[in-house]
């Protein structure tokens, strides 16, 4: 598959998070920390957003902080990136080229770490954390890959029916019970799910202010937990 063509550097990047236990009866992903880079110096800051709902949410779901920054701590400035970093093969590594290519990310990357981080999402199956790049405000052209949230609840077909290359389109759900600034993803006149919560906010910017156009890119995951992953382009 083509690689994105373009990439754009985040200004920051979220911390979410899930329970990893497949059987937990509420396994929204919540948005639990921030890392913000200063653009002078360049420092990555980390910090828990304890005063956000999703915080106290997760909390009650079980999240008890990730394993490098306590959460009885304030902000954190040292070696920031270094936690995440170990969740991606080394840029040395012989496979580094193929991992990219997993995430339709071009060779050679030139980008930052930040961006790596943001673009892959830093995601191990063991523990429910994933990162979500923050791109300035009204950014284009850029492109990212999503994935569809609330598959399993929300999409009423057969998912072995959606196929890479598919368009998909958004829909604004302000009537949503759950999130009145839902952003919804349809698929052949169906709702296939919705923009994750922690990217909610830049989506319908683009929506109300750029061209925006998105297919199905990579359909996998388990027959019982089927992953569907959409490409999209801002214009």
């Amino acid at each position: 598959m083509l690689p994105l063509n373009h990439i754009v550097e985040p200004i920051g990047l979220l911390l979410t998070w899930q329970p990893a236990d497949e059987r937990a009866s509420n396994r929204t992903r919540r948005t639990v920390a921030e890392i913000r880079r200063d653009p002078e110096t360049g420092v990555s800051v980390f910090r828990y957003l304890k005063d956000a709902a999703d915080f106290e949410k997760a909390t009650a779901a079980g999240f008890q902080g990730f394993p490098t920054f306590s959460i009885a701590e304030g902000e954190s400035s040292r070696g920031v990136l270094d936690p995440f970093l170990r969740r991606l093969p080394p840029r040395a590594r012989a496979d580094f080229d193929r991992y990219l290519g997993q995430h339709r990310l071009p060779v050679p990357f030139d980008h930052s770490d930040f961006a790596l981080l943001g673009y892959t999402g830093a995601r191990l199956p063991s523990d429910g954390f994933g990162l979500v790049p923050v791109f300035p405000e009204g950014v284009s052209p850029c492109d990212v890959i999503v994935e569809v949230a609330g598959l399993r609840h929300v999409f009423k077909g057969d998912p072995s029916s959606i196929h890479p290359g598919d368009a998909v389109h958004f829909a604004l759900d302000p009537e949503n019970p759950v999130d009145s600034d839902a952003v919804a993803i349809m698929w052949q006149g169906q709702r296939l799910g919705f923009i994750n919560r922690a990217l909610r906010s830049a989506f319908v910017v683009w929506l109300r202010e750029r061209t925006v156009s998105a297919h199905v890119e990579r359909v996998n995951g388990k027959p019982e937990r089927p992953l569907v992953f959409v490409r999209v382009s801002v214009r």
